[in-house]
């Protein structure tokens, strides 16, 4: 009886959470939009992502070229059986007349291990290709994370002008009907609002086109309304070009399904080469009619006398060369992004430490004077907007300088495959 009320309530319990989990679910949709972090998008993409899919139905079929090429010619059996009859005998004489032939081909073995070894580079390259799909997938989720991240700061430097210059204007309002200013600045301040608001719906329609680029990376497996936890990436100062390139050339899963492709066309044209040796079948036979009884072998030779496969061997030898025209084009590529990209950050970065060290604390600092000297009557209202309009631009400068360096690190950690 115990055991049967503990049960019970167990199972109660469980019910209860399973509703509380449903009911808390139900508000999150309704409620507060889901926060992810980069981390988790990227998770996202790699499971959801068709190009992973496509890379991983991409092994299956060269796991299946594989053991196409690892199998070994099939026996053939040929049963004859029939009634015949001998009429040009005095008496009628009839019998079961039975054939039976046993075949095996027999491949030459340097061709079956040339097969066998082509397949497996080809396995092993489908695998290097899944990996650089996934580092082409993590980079496009960065710069679209960073482009969203982009397009929320600055909407949101657009709300913080707004605000702003509705604080400058009922400032204005306040002196104009003071009689302290003319009301020509209350009209001024007022299509400097307008101005600025026209820059609200700009901002909020970048935000959802990148919330929806992001998005459509992950097959929609984000949630109806979403929002992103992150910052742009800071510069590493112990990046070295030599040290990335050499990391680039050796590491990169691009080079290394490259080099596996190439040894994969290199097994090709050995295949061909000893494909001119042609294959033999080895046969037995069991005969048996009327008056006759017979055990036969056979062995049959296919004569290469007026084809050699000379057109298959330079076909595989033209794949060949043109796998190694590849790796040259893709390492000169290469080497050209790596230091485009280093360059590129290293620009960004020092564009970033400028801004820093002086333009921000000005242009806040001139915005603040310009403000004081306008309540004291010793600033225009046009001194006042130019100023905050500088501020505005100083800061939508510094979020693009941190956009661009964090957009040239992932360019460059494609590039290298792999993190800085």
């Amino acid at each position: 009886m115990i055991g049967k009320r503990a049960l019970i309530i167990w199972f109660l319990v469980g019910l209860l959470g399973v509703c509380m989990t449903g009911l808390s679910q139900a508000q999150d949709a309704k409620g507060t939009p889901r926060v992810y972090t980069l981390e988790e998008i990227v998770h996202l993409t790699l499971r959801h992502n068709p190009l992973v899919k496509k890379g991983k139905a991409y092994i299956e079929k060269k796991q299946s070229q594989k053991i196409m090429a690892e199998a070994y010619p099939n026996p053939t059996l040929d049963v004859l059986a029939g009634y015949s009859e001998f009429r040009d005998s005095p008496t009628s004489i009839s019998t079961l007349e039975r054939y039976i032939t046993l075949s095996q081909p027999l491949e030459w073995s340097p061709k079956w291990e040339a097969r066998k070894q082509a397949a497996l580079e080809g396995l092993g390259g489908a695998h290097k290709a899944l990996e650089e799909t996934h580092i082409h997938l993590k980079a496009v989720v960065q710069l679209a994370f960073y482009e969203l991240l982009l397009a929320e700061k600055q909407a949101e430097l657009v709300f913080q002008n707004v605000k702003i210059v509705e604080e400058v204007q009922q400032a204005v309002k306040s002196r104009v009907n003071a009689g302290e200013a003319p009301p020509f600045e209350e009209v001024k301040i007022n299509v400097e609002l307008l101005q600025v608001q026209k820059e609200i719906s700009s901002a909020k329609g970048a935000v959802r086109a990148a919330r929806a680029s992001l998005n459509s990376l992950t097959a929609g497996a984000l949630s109806a309304k979403f929002t992103i936890q992150g910052s742009f990436k800071s510069w590493p100062e112990d990046m070295d070009l030599d040290s990335l390139t050499a990391t680039a050339l050796e590491q990169h899963p691009t080079v290394e399904k490259l080099r596996t492709l190439l040894k994969q066309a290199q097994q090709s044209l050995i295949q061909e080469k000893e494909s001119r040796i042609p294959n033999v079948t080895l046969s037995g036979s069991y005969q048996r009619d009327a008056g006759r009884e017979a055990f036969l072998g056979g062995l049959t030779v296919p004569l290469p006398l007026w084809y050699q496969r000379e057109g298959d061997i330079a076909n595989a030898l033209g794949t060949q060369h043109q796998i190694e025209a590849d790796l040259l084009q893709w390492r000169n590529d290469t080497m050209r992004d790596v230091i485009r990209s280093f360059e590129q950050s290293r620009a960004a970065a020092a564009q970033i430490n400028t801004y820093k060290k002086g333009l921000l604390k000005q242009a806040q600092e001139a915005v603040r004077i310009a403000q004081v000297s306008f309540q004291y009557g010793e600033a225009s209202l046009l001194e006042v907007l130019d100023a905050q309009r500088v501020l505005w631009q100083t800061m939508l400068g510094y979020a693009q300088a941190q956009y661009d360096l964090s957009i040239a690190l992932t360019q460059l950690e494609r590039s290298i495959g792999g993190e800085i």
